[in-house]
């Protein structure tokens, strides 16, 4: 599974994260993964804990998205706080 470096301040109206930020286009770059409708992601943050993402094309705005369960971030300082 590809590892796409993602901005979760950079989304769409309907909470789509754009993959078209300089680490999401130097993760795609490095990873040499062909991004398609339906593509299962691993989307990184700095802050966060990696989360699964499905890759959408917006036809609205021309780029290409990842849809994510906005529930499933996780802070990685809080995780490591909480762990025993």
């Amino acid at each position: 599974m590809a590892s796409i470096e993602v901005d979760f301040n950079n989304c769409d109206q309907q909470g789509r994260v754009r993959l078209n930020t300089v680490g999401a286009m130097r993760s795609l770059n490095a990873s040499q993964v062909t991004l398609r409708n339906g593509l299962e992601v691993e989307l990184t943050s700095g802050d966060f804990s990696p989360i699964k993402g499905v890759v959408e094309y917006s036809d609205s705005e021309r780029i290409w998205v990842a849809q994510f369960d906005i529930n499933a971030l996780r802070d990685k300082e809080i995780e490591s706080r909480s762990e025993p």
